[in-house]
């Protein structure tokens, strides 16, 4: 039987390769737009701020090349957003689709390259253990900027590898056109300018010691970065300017990393080593065996990396050095080398920044799997039906711990529900949906009634913050516009004040809304002054 498969897919090669793309991107697009608005619950305030930045547009704002969303990221999000949120509305699957989708494009843009690089099973395989990447699906569900970058950095290299294969300069062209069109996307993005140059200087080098037409190369990798330059411009034009909000951007990050913290200042060079190598420490745990809960987007639960897949990628590292000079495996190390380089010494958003390398890790791991199936069909075909049934086990147990972790540890944990603060995704819900003239007034010790998350969810609310921590009003009570509905919203600190209430304005009514058995916020009504009290659904 195996036989006769490996014949059919010798007469059509690109039909098989049509249906394991299509496949591979149904599996992927299910893992990644599975309950896409509800897990995780709660649309956190760097999404929001995508949100907030497409009312903009479509209220006819143009935002320009930059945001000063999320402290500082290019707009192009922005732009791709607007039209599933126009479409769908503000909520939470609207704002995250996009993205999303552009997570998706990954696995087959990571087939399409391996596949034209290495061959049909390591670009099975590569594709089929980044669809079930953990650490690819967390990012690929949020509406954050970090996801986009890799998508674009395939697409690139994609091109690359077609040029050099077909000797066509207007591949050069199009590889060109996206990395330049990649500066929109995230801030870390120079990185992996960094690792594309690396790889074309490398693959450069070893033709001129092969006198294999380095000319031409040279030739085609200054088109590429020519063209690149010119898309860029209008950014590189922006940053220019040194009051850009962009240079403001990375002054609020670098003084997260190591090297800009005061005890590092202060040290003795022999305490900055150490300083650094603890830090580098703990970046390596996070990606291996105890990862810290990041305060930032909530990863940490678990290691970036089942131990399953770190077995996998150490035994690629074997037939990777056996390979090295293949362009493909070139780029993949490049890749995986230089683009975790700058979250390295810094001490949030460690798993977050590198993540455009989930495509290149994963294809280390397909390394030994696809090795040993190739090993397997120089043997009888019952060595054969083990090894394929031993690979497809392999890739199933990956899948069975990412479905686990992400769609039961990772979203019941308390500290996703945390970060992503569903207890104010909630309140913003039910106060979008009360009746028209109604004035709220906003109790929390955790966040402002102007946070991004009700900005974004419930844009037309009218109200004030009464909090102690946010507010003018130092948690009063008392004058209350009595002439319109009222809604007094409490949440967290801010429960005790809920006799007070019932005590001086004894004709309201009391709605505690949960979640999952956990109290979210209390809200107690109050009908405008001389109309009957009335609840709402």
């Amino acid at each position: 039987m195996i036989s006769a498969l490996q014949r059919h897919a010798e007469a059509r090669p690109w039909l098989i390769d049509a249906g394991l793309v299509l496949w591979l991107t149904a599996c992927a697009a299910a893992m990644r737009l599975t309950l896409l608005g509800r897990i995780p619950y709660g649309v956190h305030p760097d999404e929001a701020q995508v949100g907030t930045d497409v009312q903009k547009i479509l209220n006819g704002d143009l935002l320009g090349v930059y945001t000063h969303a999320a402290l500082g990221q290019p707009s192009a999000h922005a732009y791709l957003s607007t039209p599933a949120i126009w479409i769908m509305g503000d909520s939470a699957l609207s704002v995250r689709i996009t993205l999303a989708l552009t997570g998706v494009a990954a696995v087959p843009l990571l087939y399409l390259l391996v596949r034209i690089t290495l061959g049909r099973l390591e670009a099975f395989l590569a594709a089929a253990l980044l669809t079930v990447s953990y650490w690819h699906l967390l990012y690929s569900r949020v509406a954050h900027w970090s996801i986009s970058y890799g998508t674009v950095l395939l697409a690139v290299l994609v091109c690359v590898m077609l040029g050099m294969q077909r000797r066509q300069r207007a591949w050069f062209i199009a590889a060109g056109l996206l990395l330049g069109v990649g500066v929109y996307t995230y801030n870390i993005y120079p990185i992996v300018v960094i690792a594309t140059f690396t790889f074309l200087a490398i693959i450069g080098v070893m033709k001129m010691r092969a006198d294999d037409d380095a000319r031409w190369w040279a030739g085609s990798s200054l088109l590429l970065a020519g063209v690149a330059l010119v898309v860029a411009l209008p950014f590189l034009w922006y940053i220019s300017n040194p009051d850009a909000y962009y240079w403001k951007h990375i002054d609020n990050y670098s003084e997260v990393g190591v090297a800009r913290s005061p005890e590092f200042e202060d040290a003795s060079l022999g305490e900055r080593v150490r300083l650094i190598a603890e830090q580098s420490w703990t970046f390596a745990k996070a990606y291996t065996y105890d990862a810290p809960l990041d305060n930032v987007d909530a990863n940490g639960v678990r290691p970036v990396f089942d131990p399953v897949t770190l077995v996998l990628m150490a035994c690629g590292l074997v037939f990777a050095v056996r390979r090295r000079r293949e362009p493909m495996i070139i780029a993949m190390l490049c890749c995986l080398v230089i683009i975790p380089l700058p979250a390295l010494l810094q001490r949030g958003s460690i798993m977050r920044q590198p993540v455009a390398a989930a495509p290149y890790a994963m294809l280390l791991a397909a390394l030994p799997l696809a090795a040993m199936v190739r090993e397997a069909w120089r043997r009888p075909e019952t060595v054969r039906a083990l090894a394929v049934g031993g690979v497809t086990a392999v890739v199933a147990l990956i899948s069975v711990v990412t479905v686990r972790d992400y769609y039961w540890t990772w979203r019941e944990h308390e500290w996703v529900r945390h970060i992503y603060y569903s207890q104010f995704t909630t309140a913003s819900l039910y106060m979008r949906d009360l009746p028209p003239e109604t004035y709220v007034y906003f109790y929390n010790e955790r966040a402002s009634i102007d946070l991004e998350t009700r900005a974004f969810l419930a844009p037309d609310v009218e109200g004030e913050d009464r909090s102690f921590e946010f507010g003018q009003r130092n948690g009063s009570i008392e004058n209350v516009d009595r002439s319109r509905p009222a809604v007094f919203v409490l949440m967290d600190g801010y429960y005790g004040l809920l006799p007070s209430l019932r005590e001086r304005y004894p004709d309201g009514y009391v709605r505690r809304v949960a979640r999952d058995g956990k109290l979210e916020f209390i809200a107690y009504e109050l009908p405008a002054e001389g109309v009957a009290v009335r609840t709402w659904p």
